[in-house]
C-alpha cells in the first residue's frame, strides 16, 4: 500500500487527507424536507411494485371453470317463485 519512495509516501497523505475531506463534507446528515422526498419516492416506488406484481399475478392465473346445468336441476320451487312473485307479502 505505500510506496517505498519518499513522493510515494507524500502522494499518500496528501491522497488520504483530499478524501477524508471529501467523505467527510458528505457525510453531512441531509435536511428533513430531502428525508421526507426521499420517503415519499420509496413509498411510491413499493406501491408501484406491489400492483404491478398484483396485476401480473392475476392475469397469470387459470380462469374458473365454469360448470353448466340445466334448469332441471335446479331445487324444485326456486325459479318458479321467483317468476310468480312469491314470497313478497302478495294477496291471492
Amino acid at each position: 500500500m505505500f510506496s517505498s519512495s519518499k513522493a510515494g509516501h507524500l502522494t499518500h497523505i496528501v491522497s488520504a487527507a483530499v478524501l477524508g475531506q471529501v467523505v467527510n463534507n458528505g457525510l453531512v446528515p441531509p435536511d428533513p424536507s430531502t428525508v421526507e422526498k426521499y420517503g415519499h419516492l420509496i413509498i411510491q416506488a413499493l406501491v408501484a411494485i406491489v400492483t404491478i406484481w398484483a396485476t401480473v399475478r392475476k392475469a397469470m392465473q387459470k380462469p374458473e371453470t365454469v360448470v353448466k346445468m340445466p334448469a332441471d336441476a335446479l331445487p324444485l320451487g326456486t325459479a318458479g317463485e321467483l317468476a310468480k312473485g312469491a314470497g313478497h307479502g302478495t294477496a291471492q
